[in-house]
């Protein structure tokens, strides 16, 4: 095993995960190039990256690329990498691969929140929008765990309260829809598809704000992390402080979940894929937090650009993208647990 120190984190990952970590990055640059690059309207590359990094080209460059095809790829890879990783720190400290954000709720609460702030504020910015979608899944990530805990959190009861809080979250939802505004509700009714639709470089500067301010945060708590997985009795012989330590992670969770969704929407499913196929294809025992980061941005910008290219009367959002996708994984994974294996 090698030891690679970053700063003062001291971040520890194995020859393979490193290596994992490279091709995702790889792979991430080559889908983020082919998402300047192709469209209706295309762009060579060298203009395409000049554009996204603000060097005037010329039409149609300037505009298609530099103001409609970077920030919506740029989003979707930011987004992704909040998605993954609040599903991983998520999942590792429910132990429970079905724990993530969108599956148990949490999602469906910042989202209510955030609607809830648009039909109170009706000129809410992105920043309001965010607070109110940070306060809604504070308060729906709250009461999952305050009826999933019995000393300590019954994996099963964290599933069940999830889903009960979330099904109670999306009925409050669609109240609040047929409260505002015709206007107001057709515009929240199509952000609560999910969508990178129409994002901006006010959208990618949030985002990477939020994942600048939080990221570092996890990876100061990532051997905390996973010497939890070992049990609290366990972390607590090795001079981990569980209570304060979950609860800095459980938070750093709940608002990169929030945040992802106040920038596009809720979108399903990247949190609950990224961290499970992060873990398999780095052959890791516990989670892998940047590798899931990396494979989240890349499921959602790959999702992104396959509902691009569909044809015109078949193309949908990709919120839905990701769920009829995601939907087979999910199916796969009951499969598995019908036939004892380990999942």
């Amino acid at each position: 095993m090698r030891v690679l120190r970053i700063g003062q984190l001291g971040v520890t990952t194995h020859r393979r995960t490193f290596a994992v970590g490279v091709l995702l990055l790889v792979v991430l640059t080559g889908l983020l190039l082919f998402a300047l690059v192709v469209g209706k309207a295309d762009v060579t590359v060298w203009d395409a990256v000049r554009a996204a990094a603000g060097i005037p080209v010329g039409a149609p460059a300037d505009f298609i690329v530099g103001q409609v095809r970077a920030p919506r790829a740029l989003t979707a890879i930011l987004v992704g990498a909040m998605l993954g990783l609040s599903g991983a720190v998520l999942q590792s400290l429910t132990r429970n691969p079905l724990a993530s954000p969108d599956f148990i709720g949490i999602t469906m609460g910042a989202g209510t929140g955030a609607v809830l702030t648009l039909w109170l504020i009706t000129a809410s910015s992105l920043w309001i929008t965010a607070a109110g979608a940070a306060a809604g899944a504070l308060v729906t990530s709250a009461l999952i765990l305050a009826l999933a805990w019995r000393r300590v959190i019954v994996p099963l009861r964290l599933i069940l309260a999830g889903i009960g809080v979330g099904f109670v979250a999306q009925a409050t939802t669609q109240y609040l829809l047929t409260r505002m505004d015709v206007h107001d509700a057709g515009n929240a009714l199509g952000w609560l598809v999910g969508s990178t639709t129409g994002r901006t470089w006010t959208h990618v500067v949030f985002a990477a704000v939020v994942l600048a301010v939080l990221v570092p945060v996890l990876l100061g708590f990532a051997r905390a992390l996973r010497t939890m997985e070992m049990g609290d009795d366990a972390a607590q012989a090795l001079g981990i402080s569980v209570g304060r330590s979950r609860a800095v992670l459980a938070v750093c969770s709940v608002l990169l979940a929030a945040a992802a969704t106040a920038v596009t929407g809720p979108i399903g499913f990247i949190a609950l894929v990224a961290p499970a196929l992060a873990v398999r294809i780095t052959r890791s025992a516990g989670v892998a937090l940047i590798p899931s980061a990396l494979m989240g941005a890349a499921l959602l910008l790959a999702a992104d650009q396959a509902s691009q290219l569909m044809p015109q009367e078949l193309q949908f959002p990709v919120g839905i993208f990701t769920a009829a996708v995601g939907a087979p994984y999910l199916l796969w994974l009951v499969w598995r647990a019908s036939r004892g294996g380990h999942s």
